[in-house]
This record gives structure tokens, sequence and C-alpha cells, in this order.
């Protein structure tokens, strides 16, 4: 088990498997885009599919894997709507354990076509080639950029001194970050002097050789599931904050939104995380914010941190639902999560400071069917159909 650390947040990994993870990531999607195109990659898609039926089968017959047929012990939540969608439309879908723990892997008979598949059913391959790259944030500002959709200016580094250039020219405040790597892992928001960026850099090398240093973005994150490029449901993420009344300290008004919290967010127990970020933003625990002043507490955004989620799809504004749909096609994998910031997701984002942060292969489709605020979407039917129309990709 992973120790515990204040940078993973409530996601802990390790800090070794991961910098190996992220750092031969890199040049390892460089290179399979160099030399692979789209027969390799269908070869190698393949190759995968059959290397792991093969496995499977070793494996059961050793009794070291058992299939079973409970959605109660689906191994996330992601995989949990995903079986229920499957058994309402008549998919066949059973769960995989291993060593007598569940895992996200799964297996599904989709009209007469067996589907093994983990954490989402993505297709073996794609003509693109960018479920290589998608998750390299480097890689994905380079494309969307080229393509004239907005991101954060900034970019990839591996020397300190070259990150401490690059930041003279920048708008204050940055974010610094892995390049490779989810959930918020060792990022830091909000920095402004260089003490503060070194400070950040060595955080972020922690799991990672390369590290991205982009322009912060002020607004709520804004995650938006895309399906056969296609939006699917854009969920709005809100991190752990206050509302200042001008009267009591942080510390106290964070024990106020405790107490009439809805019972699916978690207690904000304020730590160093949040002492760390105040301090980089200008405050602390006894600071008395002025009445209607909203204060942030953390980075991290969701429920798990306090915080709260809105499915707002219905609100986004037109031209923005284009221009995701455009980046869609820039990436061109049929299934994504791309995660932005905007201030007013309402108005064209035309004339506001925003832009698309990153791209996830694998996104939490679950948080778009149990939003604390907004109308669920049902984004795993829109995941199932994909694959109805697609079995011969899988």
């Amino acid at each position: 088990m992973a120790k515990q650390c204040i940078h993973c947040g409530n996601n802990p990994v390790s800090h070794f498997s991961a910098w190996v993870n992220n750092s031969f990531g890199v040049p390892a999607n460089r290179l399979y885009l160099a030399v692979c195109g789209e027969r390799e990659q269908k070869i190698f898609g393949y190759l995968v599919k059959y290397a792991f039926q093969a496995f499977l089968a070793s494996f059961r017959s050793l009794g070291l894997i058992k299939i079973h047929s409970d959605p109660s012990y689906a191994g996330t939540a992601r995989g949990r709507v995903l079986w229920e969608e499957a058994l309402r439309r008549g998919i066949e879908i059973k769960g995989i354990k291993f060593l007598g723990k569940q895992t996200d892997s799964y297996l599904a008979n989709v009209m007469g076509h067996k589907i093994y598949f983990s954490s989402l059913p993505r297709p073996i391959y794609t003509r693109t080639g960018s479920d290589w790259w998608l998750d390299d944030k480097a890689i994905l500002k380079e494309k969307l950029w080229g393509a004239g959709i907005s991101v954060p200016r900034g970019g990839s580094f591996t020397i300190y001194d070259d990150c401490e250039r690059a930041f003279q020219t920048l708008e204050k405040p940055v974010i610094v970050k892995p390049r490779l790597g989810s959930r918020g892992r060792h990022t830091t928001t909000h920095i402004y002097t260089r003490d503060q960026l070194r400070k950040a850099f060595d955080i972020a090398k922690q799991i990672s050789y390369y590290v991205v240093m982009e322009e912060h973005i002020d607004g709520s994150v804004y995650r938006a599931t895309m399906i056969d490029g296609k939006l699917a449901g854009v969920l709005r993420g809100d991190p752990p904050r206050v509302v200042g009344d001008g009267v009591k300290t942080i510390s106290q008004l964070t024990e106020d939104n405790n107490r009439k919290k809805h019972n699916k967010v978690s207690e904000i127990v304020l730590d160093k995380r949040h002492k760390d970020f105040l301090s980089r933003t200008g405050g602390d625990f006894d600071t008395v914010p002025v009445s209607g002043e909203v204060v942030d507490l953390l980075a991290s955004i969701g429920v798990g941190y306090g915080g709260h989620s809105a499915e707002v799809t219905k609100q986004t504004n037109i031209e923005t639902k284009k221009i995701l749909e455009a980046a869609a096609a820039v990436v061109g994998d049929p299934i994504i999560g791309f995660d932005f910031i905007i201030p007013d997701i309402e108005k064209s984002p035309i004339g506001q400071r925003w832009g698309i942060i990153e791209c996830n292969s694998t996104p939490f489709i679950n948080l778009h069917h149990d939003p604390i605020e907004g109308a669920p979407i049902n984004v795993a039917k829109y995941m199932w159909d994909y694959v109805e129309r697609n079995l011969d990709v899988y």
C-alpha cells in the first residue's frame, strides 16, 4: 500500500511506480506516434486483446482468477453504472476477481461478440493512435493549439532553470503538474513567486521526470465526456470553499459548512494541504473574509474533498459545445473526457479567458449519473450504444 502523501490527495500511489510509468510513458508515446501507422496500431491492438485472453484463460485454470455475476462487487462506481446499464439492455456482463479481490476488469457478451475490458469498453485500437498520447498533457496541447482551440499557455520541462525562464514570460499565477498522471496528484496551483515555483517543480518531479507549467485560469473545472465525437455530459466540479460574512474566520466558516453539508459530501478537515494552499492565495485559517467573499480552501475538486458537483450540460453554451466536439475530432478517440476551465459556462467562450487543460482516456462517467446538483445523465447508455454500433473494433 502506498505511503500516505498529501500531494497525492485522496488517491495515493507508489511514487516509484508512478515515476516509472509517467517518465517512460512520454518517450514511448512519441516513439509510437513516429513509427506506427493505422495498420501497426490495429495489429498491436489485436495482439493485446489475444494476450489478455490467454492470460485470463491460464489464470482461471490455476484458480487465480474467478468470474462473478454480482454488480454490487464492481471494482469502481464507474464499473457499476456500466454494469447496471448493460443488464437493462440485455447485455451479459461479469466481473473478474484476482486472488479473491474484485478488479475493475469485466467480460461482456454484446450481440454474441465477447468483449474484455478494464475500466471502460474502449476499442482495441484507434485509427489515429490517439489512445497512446491523449493522456499526455503536452502533446494534447500541441494538437489542440494547432487546431486553434483554446489551451492555457505554457510548456513541458525537465530542468528547473528552463522552467524558471519560461515562468518569467507567463501571466501569473501559474500551475505546475506532472506531464502524465490524473486526479490532480502532485499538482500545485496559484504559483506567483520563484520560491513557490521551485517547491512546486520538486513536488511534481516526485512522480514524473517531465513537468508541465501553464498559466492558471480562474473558474470552476468542468468535465466533458465525449462519446463517438459527441458531447454526452458536462459536469461542474468545485473545490471545498466558504463564503465570508465579515465576522467569522475561515476555520469557523468551514465548521458551519460541515454542519449543513450534503450527505454525499465529505467533511472538510483542515490540514497542511489547506494551509499551504491558503498561504499561496494570501490567507490562513484565522483570516476573516469580507461579506460575500468566496474563498477556495483547496485546488482539488469534488465531493470527496468537501466540494460540490453539478450536471450542467443544458446550461453549457452552444459555442462551447461545438468547440468541445471540434476538440474531440482533433483527438480522434471515441471515448474521452476533457477537463476545461471557464469563468461562465452559460456565456459564449468568445471573450472569456478559458481553455482545455487535459484529456482522459478513462473518464469517470459515473459522476454524470449522481451529481449533487442538476439532472443526472445516463452516460453509460451512450457508451453501450457506441459499442453496439462498432463491434468491428472490439
